[in-house]
């Protein structure tokens, strides 16, 4: 008998859509490669731009230091702190308004105008004209041009009314101080007379001004 030949199975023949198929999957590798590549590409270039960044500001933070502190024209070395902060005590701004008002209502015929001048920066450009508007209303200045008479003043310590930031943004304290004026000539002298002088006292930049305070308004009325 002879034996059966095993059979050799016929070879498959490509499918008609074998080759599309395999192409369409190649395409689809290179669609996610191109894909995560794009996205590697985006953060790598945000990465680099926030580095960059990031430099930059320390590169200008290196150059420009914040300055902390300012040296003062009598030699103090004080805080350059924001005028919309206090910075001061109330016992420094009180004795600061004290003194404006000692030496706004020291005046003498003969140096009057000098007297006044050298106020200018103790008081901002309105607080000026305030305390002139005092003088005039009163006829202080008056007395003392035409009259020729000499005033002097005694302060009592102020009362703080009220304090806090004013609508530009600025610390300010407002400020009574219980006063009396004395009108002294060569010839007769006034009586004594008691006012309320009311300060405006705010923060201002002491590299502009090296108190660090200026009175932006003075209003004078006689005591009750």
């Amino acid at each position: 008998m002879q034996k059966k030949q095993p059979v050799t199975p016929a070879p498959e023949l490509p499918g008609p859509y074998d080759a599309a198929i395999a192409q369409h999957q190649a395409n689809q590798l290179n669609v996610s490669f191109t894909r995560k590549s794009l996205t590697t590409n985006v953060w790598q270039s945000a990465t680099i731009t926030l580095c960059l960044l990031i430099i930059g500001v320390l590169i200008y933070a290196v150059l420009h230091p914040p300055v902390k502190y300012f040296a003062t024209q009598d030699g103090r070395v004080i805080p350059l702190t924001p005028t919309d902060q206090a910075a001061y005590s109330d016992a420094d701004v009180t004795d600061f308004g004290n003194r404006v008002i000692r030496e706004a209502f020291t005046l003498d015929f003969v140096n009057y105008r000098t007297q006044m001048n050298n106020l200018l920066p103790r008081f901002s450009d309105e607080g000026f004209r305030s305390y002139y508007t005092a003088l005039t209303t009163s006829n202080v200045l008056t007395a003392v041009k035409d009259k020729k008479m000499n005033m002097s003043v005694m302060t009592s310590p102020g009362v703080i009314v009220s304090k806090g930031t004013l609508e530009n943004g600025v610390y300010a304290w407002k400020i009574q101080y219980p006063t009396k004026f004395k009108m002294t000539g060569q010839t007769s002298s006034l009586p004594e007379q008691s006012f309320v002088v009311s300060l405006l006292i705010q923060r201002t930049d002491p590299r502009l001004k090296n108190t660090g305070m200026e009175v932006s308004q003075l209003i004078t009325y006689e005591a009750q």
